[in-house]
């Protein structure tokens, strides 16, 4: 470990990033107890002062997936790549743009932990136990809920053990790693398709090469609310769908009912009543939301016709049957 140490902490001036091979082989001395503490944190600061490269971080996603359990379907879900420290300005539509979703044919395949800094946010699987749906345990669980309902939800310790032992560290060290950046790329339903969200323009290259490098041929990236997969409620939004833009201007959306920090239990009470056609206020950015997901799956290119297709969903019921369905499916466990 001192060895990689030398380059990335040499200093400002003469730090040298990681080759993809050093990378994967300094990750390997972390998860498997070889490097100390100190060396840990030691490692982690340097590589968030002089940030990740993209060659590095195919390194660390290289070592993890080795060591992962896939969850297998026949089925080319959405890879919902977001962030895992979840949100803490915003409220969260996700868990009811899903279901909408669903409802209009896509298949669609979350992750993610909890309490991940350094945002320690709440996150829109913590709202879905909030709205009744349990976390699943076993991947012939998450296999069932996407071939049923069209989403499933993989909980990191389910499919990237070695990772989420990381997090009592991660915590102790309380800052971001560019394990918040890698772990959402890592493709845990070998799926070609993907959509993420950034909070800085420049991050929208960096996770176009890195969906490239775990096999991703349809990818959908744009500046998004909070780094999630939720548009802007209060202005225009550019999406990039490999080498096709558009953009998306919000219409009829209250921001002021999104742009606010609330309990994770009226978030998920807000979710639950759009599914049911009773918040017709938060309605349009559900909707809105919902339209990006299905273009991300490719059902349609068109913004219009996904905004129609999401409609037809929520106002027709399908959308809350997805979710009674799901939340059957992972109580059945």
């Amino acid at each position: 470990m001192i060895n990689f140490l030398k380059k990335v902490g040499a200093g400002k001036k003469r730090f040298k990033d990681l080759s993809v091979e050093e990378a994967y082989l300094a990750e390997k001395e972390i998860i498997e107890n070889r490097a100390t503490d100190i060396q840990i944190g030691a490692f982690w600061s340097a590589e968030r002062i002089k940030y990740a490269s993209v060659e590095e971080l195919k390194g660390f996603i290289d070592l993890h997936r080795e060591y992962m359990d896939y969850i297998e379907t026949d089925i080319k879900p959405v890879d919902i790549a977001i962030n895992y420290d979840g949100k803490d300005r915003s409220v969260h539509i996700l868990p009811a743009s899903i279901f909408i979703a669903s409802g209009a044919g896509v298949f669609l395949g979350g992750h993610g932990a909890e309490n991940v800094p350094s945002k320690y946010g709440i996150t829109y699987h913590q709202i879905l136990e909030l709205m009744g749906a349990k976390i699943p345990e076993k991947k012939e669980t998450i296999r069932k809920s996407i071939e049923e309902t069209g989403f499933g939800f993989a909980h990191q310790r389910v499919f990237a053990q070695k990772l989420f032992n990381l997090l009592p560290k991660r915590r102790e060290f309380g800052l971001r790693t560019y394990h918040n950046t890698m772990e959402r790329m890592l493709n845990p339903y070998k799926t070609d398709k993907l959509i993420t969200g950034v909070s800085h323009p420049p991050y929208i290259q960096k996770y176009t090469h890195l969906a490239q490098h775990v096999g991703i041929k349809r990818i959908t990236v744009f500046k998004s609310l909070e780094g999630g997969v939720e548009p802007f409620p209060n202005h225009r939004t550019e999406i990039h769908i490999n080498d096709h833009t558009f953009t998306l201007h919000p219409e009829n959306i209250k921001k002021e009912l999104i742009l606010k920090k609330i309990s994770p239990e009226e978030n998920a009470k807000i979710c639950l009543q759009i599914l049911k056609n009773e918040n017709p206020e938060c309605e349009p950015f559900a909707v809105l939301t919902a339209s990006v997901l299905i273009t991300a799956y490719g059902i349609t290119d068109s913004i219009e016709k996904a905004k129609e297709l999401a409609e037809e969903s929520l106002f027709s019921g399908k959308a809350l049957e997805k979710f009674k369905r799901y939340t059957e499916i992972t109580q059945e466990e």
